[in-house]
């Protein structure tokens, strides 16, 4: 089972279960601090679709950032990290990794379905003080307000000169910040939210042509093409994946906390 609570301004705290057959795992921009079989990993901003594999013993728990957030929440240049998974000590400085495995331990070691004492950590909410606190010590910073203006720009389709423009820079400058803050440049963060749309568009039942129009997809091939590339599959067996979740769905019913999601 998977559960995810989302973090205003930073991003998604997450939880799965141990076990499980490896999992691809679309691209999103997002850049992870992972703790998998105690060892706690750097998942670097996704530009494409990626492989992942649960923990053999206990849950794998994480803290997603949003896109444009990794560069100050893990105090490291997340350009060199794009798209790979490292352990954390070798990419983030110690003191950064040490409150970033103690936080997520924490999240691991506690029950947040059912009660407990009132010293406990029994539901997402009493983790909120922690992560903020983390962040006043250096680790898991909120993105810079710009980041989310980007964000914006680039998911209306903006071209990147305009961009820029709007936002008062050269289009040299927003790559370099781009990089700095995102890990990779605006054309890519324009191709992973392009890809996120058709998704929506395809698990509202739509077929991959108008998916693709409405996305923004030149035609149905280009769209197969990027699919293949950022999400792992064909628009075609995503539908059909989708479909068959939401009827399985139909027939679950379970009460969550405000805030969160569960997929099992």
């Amino acid at each position: 089972m998977y559960r995810e609570w989302g973090i205003p301004e930073l991003g998604v705290l997450w939880r799965s279960s141990a076990g499980g057959a490896p999992t691809v795992i679309p691209a999103d921009g997002s850049a992870d601090v992972i703790l998998r079989d105690d060892e706690l990993i750097i998942a670097g901003p996704s530009t494409r679709a990626l492989t992942g594999r649960g923990s053999v013993h206990g849950d794998t728990v994480g803290l997603r950032f949003a896109p444009g957030a990794a560069g100050l929440a893990l105090r490291t240049n997340p350009a060199p990290l794009r798209d790979q998974q490292l352990c954390a000590s070798e990419v983030i400085p110690k003191p950064v990794a040490h409150r970033a495995a103690a936080l997520l331990r924490r999240l691991r070691d506690a029950d947040l379905m059912q009660p407990g004492p009132p010293e406990a950590l029994t539901t997402f909410q009493d983790f909120v003080p922690l992560i903020r606190a983390s962040a006043d010590s250096g680790f898991a910073r909120a993105a810079a307000p710009w980041t989310i203006e980007v964000r914006h720009l680039a998911s209306s389709g903006a071209p990147k000169y305009a961009a820029a423009q709007h936002l008062g820079y050269s289009e040299r400058q927003l790559q370099r910040r781009m990089l700095d803050h995102f890990g990779y440049g605006y054309t890519a963060l324009r191709r992973v939210l392009r890809a996120e749309r058709s998704q929506q568009f395809l698990r509202s039942h739509l077929n991959p042509i108008a998916a693709a129009r409405l996305a923004g997809y030149s035609d149905q091939s280009h769209l197969t093409r990027e699919f293949r590339v950022l999400v792992g599959t064909t628009p075609a067996q995503f539908a059909a994946a989708a479909s068959a979740a939401a009827g399985r769905a139909a027939y679950t019913s379970m009460e969550l906390p405000s805030g969160s999601s569960t997929v099992e």
